[in-house]
């Protein structure tokens, strides 16, 4: 697994799939804003264009890409599954309940071992609570 931080959506799959949604919904306007050119943060472009269909766009393209079968998904897809959600969540866009209660589960049995063990630690527990979840 690539990955880059602590958060859900900092790993490959999650950053993908953020990606393809972002530009099935928005196409060359968003290619517009993450270009190097552009002063906005890709948490300002996020902010900006994140509304419920890039947020289904996202999870359609991990079903693309890992199966329709989400309970076969292995622990790395669950991550990006939950990290696309969490994004979303972040950016004031709203979860529909089956998508909030699988991300929560998700989180709450992740079992995924990460360098910084403690910081993942804290950050999942912030991005339970962030979903509804007891912190």
């Amino acid at each position: 697994m690539g990955y880059w931080g602590v958060k859900s959506y900092e790993n490959d799959d999650a950053g993908d799939a953020l990606d393809a949604g972002f530009d099935r919904v928005h196409g060359s306007a968003y290619e517009d804003l993450m270009d190097d050119r552009n002063a906005m943060t890709v948490d300002q472009v996020h902010k900006k264009l994140a509304n419920p269909d890039t947020l289904a766009a996202s999870l359609a393209w991990l079903g693309d890409e890992f199966g329709d079968d989400q309970e076969t998904w292995d622990e790395i897809a669950r991550l990006a599954f939950v990290g696309v959600v969490v994004r979303h969540k972040e950016m004031g866009v709203p979860i529909p309940e089956e998508s909030r209660l699988r991300a929560l589960n998700w989180l709450q049995t992740e079992d995924i071992d990460w360098e910084e063990e403690t910081l993942r630690g804290l950050r999942r527990q912030r991005e339970i609570a962030l979903l509804g979840g007891p912190a």
